[in-house]
């Protein structure tokens, strides 16, 4: 077993830096990593972190998809996922129109609509695809058809729905769908007149900046989002504390990733402000929030700054509360693994990204951090491990 094919980041990234014509010295400067490090993620012995990959594409003008392979079709599991999208991507394109859809009752759609929420927490995204397209198009059906007094809820209805599609799109790799979404969620947001919705819409909003390496942006936006939530923070509920403290959580991953140390901390210690007055982690918005999940963020800020230690000290920290969906969890697991391999501890490693397949399948199986870790691993093992071994084959790594 080897850690080439599509599988591998590494092996895409030299594969078109040579065909750029570029050498490993000028395009590492370009980067900002040594030479040394770009010749090991190459050859498959160190990962490519989120900000190499985006600076690599950058420099490359090419997708990360490109780079990481998404969307990863070779997978049979994974087939009727992707026939869905392709009806999702009908049903988007035409949310603005009359149809001859004759919405059921609220309160049916309503109970329809958390469903979906916790396919989304459960990381269901086959579930997901099957079921979004319909809902998306009689809510908004429902939206042009419903009485003044209907059109606050429908709206919020329609964000919870748009913020899982998001989640499926974003997860199996389709960039144009989730910037579409993207803009859906805000113009529906704005409509609910609630602004703890219009908080998540530039939540949601700022996962673009992250993927691409724009992080200056996506902490501009989460700067923008803080103040406009000022009147809420004055007396917050449970809610308003859940939504800004998922947004300074999201900030400690944009900081992390531009390899800010002092905006990362300023956000850490700004959450963890807000956590003091909650219980427990909740999940508020489709948002979770609380201890545990900011040392989920702390542990992956930590190994974005390749502090395998201190990564690992953080998620010592780490007791997810009931409330914690599993999606969170599994991603936990994946940071985890990424720290393990890291500090040269292959073994847990391994251990870390099955307790992600265990607990959050779907994801685990679709998330290029998983792949180029097991992909690290595999390249690692000299000797046969049948673990690691059926692991790769259940991702669907070339043997």
């Amino acid at each position: 077993m080897t850690a080439t094919g599509p599988e591998h980041i590494g092996s895409n990234i030299a594969l078109r830096r040579k065909a750029k014509g570029l050498t490993q010295h000028a395009f590492a400067a370009r980067i900002g990593i040594s030479p040394s490090m770009l010749t090991k993620v190459e050859r498959g012995e160190r990962e490519a972190s989120h900000s190499t990959v985006a600076a690599a594409a950058r420099a490359l003008r090419c997708t990360i998809e490109d780079l990481t392979g998404q969307p990863y079709v070779d997978n049979k599991r994974d087939k009727a996922v992707h026939a869905d999208i392709d009806v999702l991507r009908g049903v988007l394109h035409r949310v603005d129109l009359p149809s001859d859809i004759t919405p059921r009752d609220i309160d049916v759609m309503a109970a329809d609509v958390s469903s979906i929420e916790k396919l989304r927490r459960d990381a269901e995204y086959r579930k997901l695809a099957a079921r979004l397209p319909a809902l998306i198009e009689e809510l908004s059906a429902a939206v042009l058809l419903a009485p003044d007094a209907q059109a606050p809820r429908l709206h919020s209805l329609l964000v919870s729905v748009y913020r899982a599609t998001h989640v499926l799109v974003h997860r199996l790799g389709f960039p144009d769908l989730a910037h579409a979404v993207e803009h859906l969620l805000a113009k529906t947001a704005a409509k609910t007149g609630d602004p703890l919705a219009g908080a998540l819409s530039e939540w949601v909003r700022a996962q673009h900046f992250q993927d691409v390496g724009e992080y200056g942006h996506g902490l501009t936006l989460m700067a923008g989002a803080l103040r406009d939530l000022g009147p809420e923070l004055r007396s917050p509920n449970a809610a308003t504390l859940t939504v800004a403290g998922s947004l300074h959580l999201r900030a400690v991953t944009l900081a992390a990733r531009n390899k800010d140390q002092d905006a990362t901390r300023e956000h850490l210690s700004a959450a963890r402000d807000l956590a003091r007055s909650l219980s427990t982690d909740e999940v508020h918005y489709g948002l979770v929030f609380g201890n545990s999940n900011i040392a989920t963020h702390e542990t992956g800020a930590f190994v974005e700054f390749q502090d395998s230690a201190a990564a690992l000290e953080a998620a010592q920290r780490w007791r997810p509360s009931r409330a914690m969906p599993k999606r969170r969890q599994g991603h936990h697991f994946i940071d985890l693994a990424r720290a393990y391999h890291m500090h040269g501890d292959r073994k847990n490693a391994l251990k870390s990204l099955q307790e992600a397949r265990r607990i959050a399948p779907q994801q685990t199986r679709l998330h290029p951090m998983v792949r180029q870790t097991a992909a690290l691993l595999v390249h690692d093992h000299r000797r046969s491990n049948p673990d690691l071994t059926n692991f790769a084959g259940w991702l669907g790594l070339t043997a």
